[in-house]
């Protein structure tokens, strides 16, 4: 596939940051491809503000689709987008601006070259890539990691973070077990047990400064679940189906 046929849905999971989203929206909008954003919310938990700014966003640009996810928490999110993707390919990011906006072209362009693999955004590639992450939680993070690493034999270096670009066929069938963060090691396994091949593409973290942190224990444990899944059942993602 050319470069004029490639086609993206860069997926986008918001809960309130109307004002990191439309940092966001603004950056990846100018990257010249064929593409579609889907910003995916809870009808539950948004604000009226958050719902009427996402109605009017989608309303005024005809690249933005609004949809209410049909599952909770972010992996719910994801699932609703995943299955209202139009394109060929699927992209991954956050509303926050944890994963950089400016990035995504360059993984945009490594999917281009390397249509049959899986993108990931990794922040241990280079040094210096996590700001006002805190000692204590880049140690943790680390850890686990290699923990990750020791059992998935994957070629990247981080499994945790959903900085990612998918071939749409890589996810077909698929159907997330866990809806927590665990999620975005799933996307990992999944793909991988029927042998996409990954490629890591530098990229930063900075912390947020609007909306709500999650809980760090709850976080590794939902990773850690999967990863006792995936090591004491292979076949729970071989078989995987909607």
């Amino acid at each position: 596939m050319q470069k004029k046929n490639y086609s993206v849905s860069i997926i986008i999971p918001v809960l309130n940051e109307i004002k990191s989203l439309d940092k966001t929206i603004k950056i990846i909008s100018k990257i010249k491809i064929n593409k579609e954003i889907l910003v995916i919310t809870s009808k539950r938990h948004a604000t009226k503000k958050t719902t009427d700014y996402l109605k009017s966003l989608s309303k005024s640009n005809k690249h933005i689709k609004f949809h209410y996810q049909e599952k909770p928490f972010v992996g719910g999110a994801i699932m609703t987008g995943i299955k209202k993707s139009k394109k060929f390919f699927v992209a991954i990011m956050a509303a926050d601006l944890e994963t950089n906006p400016h990035h995504l072209k360059k993984l945009i362009s490594k999917s281009i070259q390397n249509q049959n693999s899986i993108i990931c955004g990794d922040r241990w590639i280079k040094k210096n890539s996590f700001k006002n992450y805190g000692f204590v939680n880049k140690i943790l993070n680390l850890f686990a990691q290699k923990i990750i690493k020791f059992f998935i034999n994957i070629n990247i270096n981080d499994f945790t973070f959903a900085y990612r670009i998918y071939p749409k066929n890589a996810l077909k069938g698929f159907n997330l077990k866990e809806l927590r963060n665990g999620w975005s090691l799933e996307l990992l396994i999944y793909p991988h047990s029927k042998g996409f091949n990954f490629l890591p593409v530098s990229t930063n973290w900075v912390a947020r400064n609007e909306g709500k942190k999650s809980n760090v224990i709850i976080n590794y444990l939902s990773f850690f679940k999967i990863l006792i899944y995936y090591v004491f059942n292979y076949d729970f993602y071989s078989n995987n189906n909607n």
